[in-house]
This record gives structure tokens, C-alpha cells and sequence, in this order.
């Protein structure tokens, strides 16, 4: 049996100009591989290692 997958088209798609894309590119780089929610991760840590076994 052949599977049929339709074609997806993009709605709402937003045109930017390649100024912006430039901008949005060098933000991307800047944040890429930093934490931005340290408290958030330290909090997650210590609450996860008190736990022995999490439920399934």
C-alpha cells in the first residue's frame, strides 16, 4: 500500500529584509551555548538530586 503525503504550504509566512536577518543571525551566535536561566537550572539540579527514582 502506498502512502500519500500531501504538499505542506507556508501561511503567515513573514518577509524580512536581509538586514534583519543579519541582526537575528548575530543574536543566534550570541546566545548560542550560554544558560540564560542559571537560577532555573540550579533549582532543577537540587530538587532532581534528592529524588532516588522518578515515577513512570
Amino acid at each position: 500500500m502506498k502512502t500519500i503525503k500531501p504538499t505542506l504550504k507556508a501561511s503567515k509566512v513573514i518577509v524580512e529584509s536581509t538586514i534583519i536577518k543579519e541582526r537575528i543571525a548575530t543574536v543566534a551566535n550570541n546566545l548560542k551555548g550560554k544558560e540564560l536561566f542559571t537560577d532555573k537550572i540550579e533549582l532543577a539540579k537540587k530538587s532532581l538530586s534528592d529524588l532516588k527514582s522518578l515515577p513512570i
